[in-house]
């Protein structure tokens, strides 16, 4: 029996996610330490597969929303979703990351950067109370504490914007959106100095791109749907290819981002819109249970990465200032010069690099389990209660999950 378009649960996405999320965490790595086998142009250019976070956000959430928001309650119940999605997991992690530089800090030996300040610098005050707030994305402070966040905030912003264009707009969303995407661009290519490498700039703008970019493949999804894809597989390996194509093309790292990087949106929701329909050969790999593992933990892997990342550089800074010997070296990469770690062996290097992706999903395994899933379940029933003010809904721990559509992509 044909699976209804409702009922789609897109699990080789999911994957896509989470393989992507592991994509990120090695390109900041790639920026700490010096590994010759991760010095690539593909890596090199990996920030922007946030953007594909974002358009599979547009995309899942349309799916799962845009024909329920129609009422003050339901508009409440979608924002308590979203918001449980993600600020339990992002002040869980910014606590701890908090106490790891505080304990640095009182430990006395540490590099400036690690220092923390009132209202300058990495680790200021002032940024810990925006970073609290999710406030990382508007142009209000540059990049600090659990830097990756800044795409967390705007998301979440990105998120109410949503639930009023669905509101106002109505039957003209298709349009609205496409409207917002084009602007979006628009104000990247015209203002933002990175262009599609924007993060605590015009990180927010940058999102409402990717994220109304995919409201419109949903809506292409949608009208396609029934459609037989022609040799799916083939097709999955063509937009594979040309994803691919469009990363070594889009820029020269982050610090060289070119104006081609704009179409990132238009290329992840071509991917989309393919792996979406899971016919091809490359879907049924995709289906495997680890992959479905990373998928199921991309949010966590994505948040998480960077606090064990600046442990580790503590660690190595460390181990070089006891041994009164700085193991920074300069390093070119893609043209520009970086100060990395360099640890003089290539094994071992390579070891601390899996050793570090290890460590990374095994930590997130373990904030999924503990924190994100159970704070987001406990979201839910709280929005189906306020959703359903004269119905009893268990809040207790021990009650079900409240899955309100089956989707299993929701970021």
């Amino acid at each position: 029996m044909e699976v209804t378009i409702r009922n789609e649960r897109f699990e080789a996405l999911d994957s896509w996610r989470g393989i992507c999320a592991l994509a990120v965490a090695i390109f900041h790595y790639s920026f700490v330490m010096k590994t010759e086998i991760i010095q690539n142009a593909i890596l090199s250019n990996s920030y922007l597969f946030v953007d594909f976070f974002f358009v599979l956000s547009g995309f899942v959430v349309c799916h799962a929303y845009r024909g329920r928001l129609d009422s003050p309650r339901k508009v409440g119940g979608f924002i308590l979703r979203r918001f449980g999605r993600l600020w339990p997991l992002h002040a869980a992690l910014l606590f701890v990351l908090m106490l790891i530089v505080t304990v640095i800090n009182l430990y006395g030996r540490h590099p400036d950067s690690l220092t923390i300040t009132d209202a300058t610098g990495n680790y200021s005050l002032l940024a810990l109370a925006l970073n609290a707030a999710l406030l990382t994305a508007m142009g209000l402070y540059g990049n600090a504490w659990n830097s990756p966040a800044w795409s967390i905030g705007a998301e979440l912003y990105t998120y109410l914007l949503f639930a009023a264009v669905v509101v106002f707009a109505g039957k003209r969303l298709l349009g609205a959106s496409l409207a917002l995407t084009l602007g979006a661009s628009l104000v990247l290519l015209a203002f933002a100095p990175a262009l599609m490498n924007s993060t605590a700039d015009f990180g927010f703008v940058r999102c409402i791109g990717g994220f109304f970019a995919g409201v419109v493949t949903y809506h292409v999804h949608e009208a396609t749907r029934k459609r037989k894809l022609p040799l799916p597989s083939v097709a999955e390996v063509a937009v594979v290819a040309l994803a691919g194509l469009f990363m070594l093309v889009a820029g020269d790292g982050p610090d060289e981002v070119h104006a081609l990087s704009l179409v990132a949106p238009v290329v992840f929701g071509a991917a989309i819109l393919v792996f979406a329909r899971e016919r091809g050969a490359l879907s049924k790999v995709l289906q495997v249970r680890p992959l479905r593992a990373l998928g199921r933990w991309s949010y966590s892997i994505y948040m998480v990465h960077m606090p064990i990342l600046l442990l580790l550089g503590y660690v190595v800074w460390l181990y070089g200032d006891l041994g009164a010997a700085s193991l920074q070296v300069d390093t070119v990469v893609e043209g520009h010069v970086k100060q990395l770690y360099d640890l003089g062996d290539p094994v071992g290097t390579n070891l601390l690099l899996l050793g570090f992706l290890v460590a990374v999903v095994a930590s997130a395994a373990w904030t999924y389990r503990l924190v994100e899933a159970p704070w987001r379940d406990r979201f839910n029933r709280i929005a189906k209660r306020y959703e359903n003010p004269g119905r009893a809904i268990a809040l207790l721990p021990h009650a079900g999950p409240v899955q309100p559509v089956p989707v299993k992509t929701e970021r």
